[in-house]
């Protein structure tokens, strides 16, 4: 008889211990699936509207709290730095290397100084609206090179965005840099945890 008590109690722990198992289990994968929803909401800025070939690149860390679309990986790595005027340098590669920074940017100015440039020649703009253009230049007897800049609006703030100064582009790199200005977008503020 005290064989089939122990026996009993026994197989009462082994359920009991079972039991505990489950509800650690459940509580365990209920707990991941909670803390991987925890901050989705911030990140829905990050995969808005980022077409193949292309990701966001999240510009927060270096004090800008936007995300832009940049092409992937293939073209080379990205490379996210801080520049001198308080902005970033975000660069995959060697034809995909721009300046963002906020400010309210100032087109007229910026024409004035393609136009009167002292060592490059303005041949013409490319493309030309009153917030973006691409123009081209050319160094007397060196091959033509184009530029961008833009003046974008993404919620209450504005930002400037142009080439990396010193680098050469083609048309096609340019352009691309420009239509990638299009995805800049704010990125929300991280939510404190409740």
């Amino acid at each position: 008889m005290l064989n089939t008590i122990r026996l009993k109690n026994k197989n009462v722990k082994s359920r009991l211990f079972s039991g505990k198992k489950i509800f650690l289990f459940i509580a365990g994968a209920s707990l991941l699936t909670i803390a991987g929803c925890g901050n989705k909401k911030t990140d829905d800025n990050a995969n808005a509207n980022v077409p193949q070939g292309m990701v966001a690149a999240d510009l927060s860390a270096k004090g800008l709290p936007v995300y832009i679309n940049v092409p992937d990986s293939t073209t080379g790595p990205l490379e996210i730095v801080e520049n001198a005027q308080g902005g970033a340098d975000v660069k995959v590669g060697k034809n995909f290397q721009m300046t963002i920074a906020e400010g309210a940017g100032n087109m007229e100015m910026k024409k004035q100084d393609i136009t009167h440039d002292d060592v490059r020649k303005f041949v013409k703009y490319i493309s030309e609206s009153p917030t973006a253009i691409v123009w081209e230049w050319q160094i007397e007897g060196m091959e033509p090179e184009f530029h961008f800049y833009a003046i974008v609006k993404a919620g209450d703030k504005s930002f400037e965005a142009r080439d990396v100064e010193g680098e050469i582009f083609s048309e096609k790199a340019a352009t691309q840099m420009l239509e990638a200005t299009k995805s800049i977008r704010l990125k929300a503020p991280a939510k404190a945890a409740s």
